[in-house]
């Protein structure tokens, strides 16, 4: 697999790697290549939350400071 993307190399516990490697198998996947598609759509879930929170706090008169390109949407992608 190619690298497409920034590196991240998480840490997580024997039971989820586990897992990790069943679902890849199962998903005929290599195990690197679904960590980064389960980590990138819990990110995009994360993401999503606090673009809500945002949004709402700022209608209530709170400011947050944001980078620029994360009001537009995030950037890229």
């Amino acid at each position: 697999m190619s690298l497409r993307g920034k590196e991240v190399r998480p840490l997580i516990d024997q039971e989820a790697h586990e897992r990790l490697s069943i679902i890849a198998e199962h998903s005929d996947m290599q195990i690197n290549e679904l960590a980064a598609r389960l980590l990138e759509k819990a990110i995009a879930g994360e993401w999503h939350e606090v673009r809500l929170l945002l949004a709402r706090s700022e209608r209530l008169g709170k400011r947050w400071k944001v980078v620029e390109s994360s009001e537009n949407g995030g950037g890229k992608g």
